[in-house]
């Protein structure tokens, strides 16, 4: 919105310059004052947009926030897709522990008769031991 020069200050120079000199500064004053106004508005353009870019950089923007949104999300998959593989590697461990337990009570049971085996086996084989042995049950008969 230009800035109208007052009636009064036209009319001085107009006495003082001329009519067609008073009309050429005017003009003048108005061009000068019309390219201040682009200049402002031209850097009040510029000044927004440096701003925003400034704003931008330092606020998230929805895209942003949807993009982490994304990511997270992708993550709880990921982190539930762990989850069951440690499920699945427990079973199996459970399962393995299970096997080994039935694995070792069987071998406890062949290792014990193998003790009573062998146990027999000294007694009947060592004369000694069979005389003791005589003794005890029945007494001491000579």
């Amino acid at each position: 919105m230009p800035l109208a020069i007052p009636v009064e200050l036209y009319e001085k120079l107009a006495e003082k310059l001329g009519k067609e000199t008073a009309l050429e500064v005017v003009k003048v004053f108005e061009e000068a004052q019309k390219q201040l106004e682009d200049k402002v508005v031209e850097e009040t353009k510029k000044r927004k947009i440096e701003l925003r870019d400034e704003l931008r950089k330092e606020l998230a923007t929805k895209e942003d926030i949807l993009l982490t949104r994304q990511e997270i999300e992708i993550v709880r998959q990921e982190i539930e897709t762990v989850r069951q593989e440690i499920e699945t590697v427990r079973q199996e461990l459970k399962g393995e522990i299970e096997a080994l337990r039935q694995e070792v009570k069987g071998e406890i049971k062949v290792l014990k008769m193998w003790i009573i085996i062998l146990g027999i086996l000294m007694v009947a084989l060592n004369q000694n031991s069979l005389e003791l042995l005589m003794r005890i049950i029945f007494g001491n008969i000579k």
